[in-house]
């Protein structure tokens, strides 16, 4: 979907600029247990915030945190496929000669097209009219895209009476030329900057294009990526929102840093009215941190930052003013726009993000490593044909992925994609785990029902008013306007999965070591905690 997201049965709880927490659950929904919850038994009048038309809602979800009788509301318009949900077929050897996979040849526009399945591939193209002509295949089976983001290089051998393009096609119509061929050519084509141009999750052609004539012979094709890599060097980190108590006590953090052997803390910037004597004290930190061998990165970040980027580009110029001719470790942007109350149907909102975080990398000048705080989801939120989270990365020196799960195995699916994207592009990526404590949170899903009998409540647009009643209460509307809904489905986010609050300082360790031994991609820089002072809150 462009512009918008999928979060799979779950939404996103209401921000409040005071406490992380309720940010922290967002970037956990992705699996939710079912809530049994009886039928509407009470009537409720509720109304519809924001200012969009509601003559086209087609879903309304309802999100209650704790015991919270009055609901955050999200409605949604008709939603359109979002191409991540296709399946794909991942290969699981470190070659793939593609060649093997290819279906029905077909030609591409008008054309004269012979081939020769037959070892090596042959192809004879007759040029028809003046449009450019070829053949393409289809490297779907059995209805699955392929998934050819694990592998590094695509692999081509052969000869050419006349130059060729070969172009990859994803499900989202996306096109990347990778190669131009001529002559007799041995090519190993890195497929890191085919990535920025398609998804290559969900491969679904090849193809051969020639403005001419062509006699082609193919011996090799195929994708291919090193049977070895390095193997990752993890490390750990933490975040720290409390710069003031940093400022008084910064050996109390290093030593508690130190103790978890940890590298790296994030700590939030100043605010941008704290005096002198905070901001210069702040600079101090890095020297202190960089004296007992940590990374300390500077944090700021808030939803709103995507249309008032101005103050925060200000304290950056403050801390570099301050800083001088010392190296700033880095710098991390936690803007989490989709807390806004206008998403998710302002399309505008991750535009508007992208924007922010091209400012921010413009106003950085390069004097420190940009990291971004992102969510798992965006590896499957399609953005103008383009997964956010590759996006993202194209944009900066690294992520962290706020991969909220107590499970292992769950932490790896969730982040997998953002770590093979990373591995790809060369894009360090730190995974995260939650020490905090989070609310549990109910939702309900209401869909258009068109048979009044079945409706368990009814939205009067004009009004903006959802009455949610009985249904032997509900009666047949009076008003040609008014939209009647019946509840989908009822669901939880149980905090003991995302949050390793109320457990043990020992089981977190269990996951540390069990997440560094399984994770090989190279760039799997580490794991960050959210944040110390839960952390600390742990029982040992």
């Amino acid at each position: 979907m462009r512009g918008r997201i999928e979060l799979h049965g779950g939404s996103l709880p209401e921000f409040s600029s005071s406490k992380r927490l309720h940010r922290r659950v967002t970037a956990g929904v992705l699996v939710l247990v079912g809530w049994l919850w009886p039928s509407v038994a009470f009537t409720q009048d509720l109304m519809i915030p924001g200012q969009r038309a509601l003559t086209d809602i087609e879903e309304i979800e309802l999100v209650y945190a704790d015991s919270q009788s009055i609901p955050k509301i999200i409605v949604r318009g008709r939603q359109t496929a979002n191409s991540f949900v296709l399946s794909s077929h991942r290969p699981s050897d470190d070659r793939l000669d593609l060649s093997a996979q290819t279906g029905v040849w077909q030609p591409i526009v008008t054309c004269q097209t012979e081939v020769s399945l037959i070892p090596p591939l042959h192809l004879r193209i007759a040029r028809q009219g003046t449009e450019p002509c070829g053949a393409m295949w289809s490297l779907q089976t059995t209805n699955k895209s392929l998934d050819a983001l694990s592998f590094r290089t695509l692999l081509v051998r052969g000869t050419t009476s006349s130059p060729v393009r070969i172009e990859l096609v994803d499900a989202q119509q996306a096109q990347a030329v990778a190669e131009r061929l001529t002559g007799h050519f041995s090519l190993e084509v890195p497929l890191a900057s085919l990535a920025r141009q398609v998804d290559l999750r969900q491969l679904t052609q090849i193809r051969l294009v020639a403005d001419t004539d062509v006699d082609l012979v193919i011996d090799e094709l195929a994708f291919s990526t090193p049977s070895s890599e390095p193997p990752p060097t993890p490390s750990m980190g933490f975040w720290y929102w409390d710069y003031r108590a940093a400022i008084r006590d910064p050996e109390s953090m290093v030593a508690i840093c130190r103790k978890q052997h940890c590298r790296r803390i994030l700590l939030q910037l100043p605010d941008v009215h704290d005096s002198d004597h905070i901001w210069t004290a702040y600079a101090q930190l890095f020297a202190v941190t960089k004296s007992a061998d940590i990374e300390l990165y500077a944090l700021d970040g808030a939803p709103d930052m995507i249309d008032h980027a101005t103050p925060l580009i200000s304290k950056l110029d403050r801390l570099l003013g301050l800083m001088g001719n010392q190296k700033l470790p880095g710098v991390q942007l936690d803007i989490e726009p989709y807390l806004l109350d206008s998403f998710p149907e302002d399309e505008t909102i991750f535009d508007r993000y992208l924007d922010t975080i091209d400012r921010v990398k413009s106003a950085l000048r390069g004097r420190a490593t940009f990291s971004v705080v992102i969510p798992f989801w965006f590896s499957s939120t399609i953005h103008r044909q383009r997964p956010l989270a590759f996006s993202v990365m194209d944009r900066v020196d690294e992520v962290a992925v706020m991969s909220y799960r107590t499970d292992a195995d769950e932490v790896m699916a969730i982040s997998d994609d953002v770590l093979r994207y990373g591995a790809l592009a060369h894009v360090p990526v730190w995974l995260a785990l939650e020490t905090t404590s989070l609310l549990l949170e109910r939702h309900v899903i209401l869909k258009r029902e068109y048979r009044t009998a079945l409706a368990d409540g009814v939205l009067d647009p004009v009004r903006r008013t959802l009455t949610l009643e009985p249904q032997a209460k509900m009666e047949s509307p009076e008003q040609d306007h008014r939209m009647w809904f019946r509840i989908h489905h009822r669901t939880v986010v149980r905090p003991e999965r995302l949050s390793f609050a109320g457990r043990t300082e020992q089981d977190v360790q269990l996951m540390i070591t069990n997440l560094f031994a399984r994770i090989r991609q190279a760039t799997f820089a580490g794991l960050v905690i959210h944040d110390l002072p839960g952390y600390l809150a742990l029982t040992r």
